[in-house]
């Protein structure tokens, strides 16, 4: 999503007495956020009208305040919707305005609560700065509009809407799940679910807790799956804490029978493991991403090696399946997972908010694409 759009599919419009019953993708002017324990509660979100998909209303809760919604450039008043569908205690609001064609991009606005299907207006600021951080007198509500007046036939620009309670934000993406970089240039979020963390397996205690990535796009042409000289890169500056450089392939025989196993008793064994030549990354920030299934891995990537963003680490391949214990490049992928604080990225979250949440986190690469082919 390079800090942007991504799958733009529909522009909905919004009315008070009823909200849409069908949401679009990121970029549209609606769309519903639930990511689990992410973010502090799931919430619609609504706009007046965005000037491109590329500047849409995502823009504002994803914890970067040089990402922008922009209105359209229409002689009519603009306005932001929050709606947590259910009460919300709220005491506090921050508005990031930036400069814009040489002048501060919103004069004024106003915050509004919805109050017996009318929105009244609990405070006004027309003294508009970088920064806005509004106090407010402890209210709960369910929805929050921020309304723009306009004097002028240009855009309203806002970097960032947060709603707050006691200093946190309840309707932002934290900024230590966003600005990665994809682990595959050019790869692509699957369609199938089956391949998203939080899919069901027959082994693993029947949940798979990784994305199963298997197409890339090249500059020219069609989608493409991937290869083994396809490199792999560091999501975001780290410390490698695994480096399985000793890796040494399954047999079929012995494929066969950790299969069987694995299947039978639902789970797999670290002494033959299916993400075969593996490589995992600390962070920080209690971030941790492991590679699975390479085919090499990179001179230099050791344990206690530090590596950068965008860094490559190894090539993908099969390792650790069927096709690399048969000597041929079946199912060749990356299984790529995320761990936070201890738990995999993804537990808990449908797979269409899967998809949202990975295009937040991997801001800092371009994921649109109109289709990804099924394997």
């Amino acid at each position: 999503m390079r800090k942007k759009s991504i799958f733009f599919l529909l522009l909905l419009s919004w009315t008070v007495s009823a909200s849409p019953k069908n949401y679009g993708s990121l970029g549209s002017e609606v769309d519903f956020l639930d990511f689990g324990r992410v973010i502090a509660a799931p919430f619609s979100y609504s706009v007046s009208s965005s000037f491109h998909e590329e500047y849409g209303a995502f823009n504002l809760f994803d914890s970067d305040q040089k990402t922008y919604w922009y209105s359209s450039a229409d002689l009519k008043p603009e306005w932001i919707i929050v709606d947590f569908g259910a009460k919300r205690l709220i005491n506090a609001v921050e508005v990031v305005v930036p400069i814009f064609r040489g002048k501060r991009a919103a004069e004024e606005y106003e915050i509004q609560i919805l109050y017996q299907e009318n929105w009244k207006t609990i405070f006004k600021n027309s003294k508009v700065e970088l920064v806005n951080l509004h106090t407010l007198p402890p209210i709960d509500a369910s929805i929050i509009r921020l309304y723009f007046p306009k004097k002028e036939d240009r855009s309203i620009v806002i970097g960032e809407f947060k709603v707050l309670l006691n200093g946190a934000a309840l309707n932002s993406i934290p900024a230590r799940f966003t600005g990665y970089q994809y682990p595959v240039p050019g790869g692509l979020i699957p369609d199938k679910d089956i391949q998203l963390p939080g899919a069901p397996r027959e082994y693993r205690n029947g949940i798979h807790k990784g994305l199963d990535i298997y197409y890339k796009r090249e500059k020219i042409g069609p989608p493409r799956r991937l290869v083994f000289d396809d490199s792999l890169v560091s999501p975001a500056d780290g410390t490698i804490i695994r480096a399985d450089l000793d890796y040494s392939p399954m047999t079929l025989s012995e494929f066969q029978k950790y299969s069987a196993l694995a299947q039978k008793n639902g789970v797999t064994f670290v002494e033959k493991d299916f993400g075969g030549r593996q490589v995992w990354i600390d962070h920080g920030n209690g971030v941790m991403s492991s590679f699975n299934h390479l085919s090499s891995i990179k001179s230099g990537i050791k344990v206690g090696a530090k590596v950068k963003s965008g860094e490559e680490i190894g090539k993908v391949g099969n390792s650790g399946l069927s096709g690399e214990a048969k000597g041929n490049d079946e199912n060749i992928h990356l299984h790529f997972e995320l761990w936070v604080d201890g738990e995999y990225l993804g537990a808990g979250i449908a797979p269409s908010q899967m998809r949202k949440l990975l295009q937040f986190f991997f801001s800092k690469s371009d994921l649109r694409w109109p289709g990804v082919p099924t394997n």
